[in-house]
């Protein structure tokens, strides 16, 4: 039976995440730990099955005020034993401010600050974030249209966001091992903290120092932090590998680089159809509609045996502001082929994509079944009309060349 945030004695794990792909890829951690993790549709009111739960918050493109309310609200309702907040490893979002709601709603004394995964370029050093090298700033993360960037320096990042004094520990001091580093974040005056970190061992012996303070340091990361952190937890499992002769429809509005590179990669192997939404039908609603019927009315499948079908706009250049609309009727799309024909899974790329899909599914929550590839989940839908399909989610810039192919030969 599901339970209601805040009456859950079970509840041994949460994450706070402010988009989908974020809750779920981190989520995959705890569920790798042995931990049952489900995954709320909604953050307004959530519920619980399983021992961990890994909120998205949905407020990465909200104003700082709100995401700090929104953040603050959901953790005065969860009644977990620990708490872990994913940041996006390019500092997207109202990282600051969310951070600070938890310190102030959970009454915890400070949070350390370390957006590193070395495996895919993302260090610290010298309070510097860089990509492969290069200073966050020199970046295309930098031009993010609703938080751009103005430094690559995190304390001054932070500090401009909160209004608060960041403190900042190098890699001298982490280098020194757990225990050194726990006195030191113990003995630093402010409640936010940048860690160099430049890889897995320094990622270790941050989780150490994390462990030797409970209750005292809140851990804010990437998936890289949360896959270091040690939780007791159930005997680890692995779900059973169920093959599928159905179809896997393939969903992405994407305009990262590396998504593109993915879905070419994919058709080229597989030769699915590619369906190109026109996205002038996005502007009334009519049209929308009847773009809607003319996906839908498509033969498919084109050949028998044939394994998927590709619903993209990653091709199509995008007008601003319409990241929105596109989620939303391609969620529509989603759920009228859901009805109309049976899929062995669905593969979506990027969180508002997803929550967008989600939206029309009728579906409370997810629960994390496997790892696809290292970050990449395996979910289901928890309850609903298209209760355990299948679903893969995938950030847009996350994964090889070869991901979108190695996700359709899981599925299929």
């Amino acid at each position: 039976m599901n339970r209601k945030l805040g009456i859950s004695s079970g509840l041994q794990f949460a994450v706070i995440a402010d988009d989908l792909t974020g809750s779920l890829d981190t989520g995959l951690q705890f569920h790798k730990k042995g931990l049952t993790t489900s995954v709320p549709l909604s953050w307004k009111n959530p519920s619980v099955k399983g021992r961990a739960l890994s909120l998205n918050t949905n407020s990465r493109n909200i104003s700082g005020d709100e995401a700090y309310l929104r953040v603050y609200r959901a953790c005065r309702k969860i009644k977990a034993k620990g708490l872990y907040k994913k940041i996006d490893s390019t500092m997207r979002g109202n990282v600051g401010k969310e951070i600070l709601a938890i310190l102030d709603a959970r009454k915890i004394p400070k949070a350390v600050v370390i957006p590193t995964v070395p495996v895919m370029g993302r260090t610290v050093e010298k309070g510097i974030l860089r990509v492969h090298g290069i200073p966050l700033l020199r970046t295309p993360y930098a031009k993010d249209p609703f938080h751009p960037i103005f430094t690559s320096y995190l304390p001054d990042l932070l500090a401009e966001e909160t209004g608060e004094s960041v403190g900042y520990i190098g890699l001298n001091s982490i280098r020194k091992g757990p225990s050194f580093l726990a006195r030191k974040i113990e003995s630093r005056t402010e409640r936010l903290l940048i860690l160099d970190t430049v890889s897995e061992n320094d990622l270790e012996t941050i989780a150490g120092a994390c462990e030797l303070l409970p209750g005292k340091v809140l851990p804010c990361g990437s998936v890289a932090l949360a896959d270091k952190l040690k939780i007791a937890g159930g005997r680890q499992t692995r779900a059973k590998r169920i093959k599928s002769k159905d179809p896997i429809l393939i969903i992405s509005a994407s305009r990262n680089p590396r998504t593109a590179e993915q879905l070419r990669e994919a058709r080229e192997i597989f030769s699915f159809p590619l369906i190109e939404p026109n996205l002038n039908a996005l502007t009334h609603p009519r049209s929308a509609v009847k773009g809607i019927r003319e996906i839908c009315a498509q033969p498919f499948p084109l050949f028998p045996g044939e394994k998927g079908i590709i619903l993209t706009t990653t091709f199509q250049e995008h007008l601003e502001g319409q990241e929105e609309a596109i989620s939303k009727f391609l969620g529509r799309a989603a759920a009228s082929l859901l009805k109309q024909r049976r899929f062995g899974g669905l593969v979506l790329t990027g969180g508002d994509l997803a929550m967008g899909v989600f939206t029309h599914l009728s579906a409370s929550a997810l629960r994390i079944e496997d790892e696809v590839l290292p970050g990449i989940p395996l979910s289901t839908l928890a309850d609903g009309p298209f209760a355990r399909l299948r679903l893969v989610t995938k950030a847009g810039g996350f994964g090889e060349k070869d991901a979108m192919v190695k996700i359709i030969q899981y599925l299929t």
